[in-house]
C-alpha cells in the first residue's frame, strides 16, 4: 500500500507556507526506510535465513558558498557488525545553521525522520544519514536527508547524504524444497523544489532520492545477479527554475519486489544503495528593464561622444 501526494505549479504556492517576499530557492530530498523483510510466496515472513556478515558505510556532507558543512565526529563511518548502527551526525553549512534546531526542524536536526520544511528558511545546506538494525528484518531502518535553502543573492547551497548497506546471507530451510521469496520495503519519501524568482532575480533548485537493491547468488567463487530492484516510488526527484515548476512530491507505504528463487544451503549477497541529493542554486541579481534602459542610454551617449571627438579631428 502506498500514499502519494503530488503538488505542482499554482497548487504549490499554498503548500509552501510563509513564502518569503524576497527571492529564494529551496531543494529537499528526504528518504526514510522503515523496514525490509523477505516474504515467502504467501506473503508471510520467510524463515530459515541466517545473516553471516554485514558491511555498511555511511557518509553525509554539505556545502554552502564553497564552504563544507561541519558536524560532530567523522563524515564517513564504516561498520562490520551484524545489525550495527551507522550514524553520521548531521553536517550543516551556511550562516543559518546555528538557528536550525529551534526553527526549521521541530524535535531537533539529528536523525529527524519526520520534519519537512514547507518553504525556504535561511541560508544553509544540511546533510544527515542513519541506519540501524539488520538489513533484513522488521527493525531495519535508515535515513538520508539532503536539504538546501538560499534566500539572498550571491549564495549557493548544496547537500547530499549517501548510505550503503551490504549483507551476505546463508539461507537454511526446514524443508528440502526451494523458496519463492520477495522483498517488502517500507518507506517514507519527500522531495521538493522551489524557486521564488522576484523581479531581477533568478535561480534553480532540485531534490532527488534513490534506492536500489541487488541480490547475488554465490556458488564457489562465482556470483550471479538474480535480482536488481529499484522501486519507482523512491527513485524520483523534482526540479525547478521557475515558479511554474515548483513542486512537492510526498510518498509513503510499502512496495513489493518480484518473486525470486532462493535455494536451500546457498549463500546470497545483498547490496543496498540509498542516497538523497538536493541543490538550492545561486540566486543572482540581473538587470531590471529600467536598468537596462539606463545602460543603453549610457552606451549611446558614449558612442555619440566618440563620434564628436572623431569629427573634431
Amino acid at each position: 500500500m502506498k500514499l502519494t501526494k503530488y503538488l505542482a505549479a499554482a497548487a504549490v504556492s499554498a503548500a509552501f507556507i510563509a513564502v518569503p517576499a524576497s527571492a529564494a530557492t529551496m531543494g529537499m530530498a528526504d528518504l526514510a526506510i522503515t523496514g525490509l523483510i523477505i516474504l515467502d510466496a504467501n506473503n508471510k515472513a520467510a524463515e530459515g535465513i541466517t545473516i553471516k556478515t554485514e558491511n555498511r558505510t555511511g557518509t553525509a556532507n554539505s556545502n554552502f558558498n564553497g564552504n563544507d558543512g561541519t558536524g560532530a565526529g567523522s563524515g564517513n563511518i564504516f561498520s562490520t557488525t551484524i545489525g550495527g548502527t551507522v550514524d553520521v551526525k548531521n553536517r550543516c553549512a551556511g550562516p543559518s545553521c546555528a538557528a536550525m534546531p529551534a526553527g526549521n526542524y521541530p524535535g531537533g536536526v539529528e536523525n529527524n525522520f519526520t520534519a519537512h520544511i514547507a518553504a525556504p528558511s535561511g541560508n544553509y545546506a544540511l546533510g544527515d544519514m542513519y541506519i540501524a538494525g539488520s538489513a533484513i528484518g522488521i527493525g531495519a531502518n535508515g535515513l538520508t536527508r539532503a536539504d538546501s535553502s538560499v534566500m539572498t543573492p550571491g549564495n549557493a547551497g548544496s547537500a547530499n547524504a549517501t548510505i550503503a548497506n551490504s549483507a551476505t546471507s546463508e539461507t537454511v530451510f526446514v524443508a528440502s524444497s526451494t523458496l519463492q521469496a520477495r522483498f517488502a520495503l517500507g518507506f517514507e519519501a519527500y522531495v521538493a523544489a522551489f524557486v521564488n524568482a522576484t523581479a531581477g532575480v533568478n535561480g534553480s533548485s532540485l531534490g532527488t532520492i534513490s534506492w536500489a537493491l541487488s541480490l547475488q547468488e554465490v556458488i564457489g567463487n562465482v556470483s550471479t545477479t538474480i535480482m536488481n530492484w529499484s522501486p519507482s516510488e523512491i527513485n524520483d526527484g523534482v526540479a525547478s527554475s521557475d515558479a511554474s515548476q515548483n513542486s512537492i512530491k510526498e510518498t509513503s507505504g510499502t512496495v513489493l519486489s518480484n518473486l525470486v528463487t532462493l535455494t536451500t544451503g546457498r549463500t546470497y549477497k545483498l547490496t543496498i544503495n540509498q542516497a538523497s541529493n538536493s541543490i538550492a542554486s545561486e540566486v543572482r541579481a540581473v538587470p531590471e528593464p529600467g536598468s537596462m534602459v539606463l545602460v543603453g542610454l549610457g552606451l549611446l551617449a558614449l558612442g555619440a561622444a566618440s563620434r564628436r571627438r572623431k569629427a573634431a579631428k
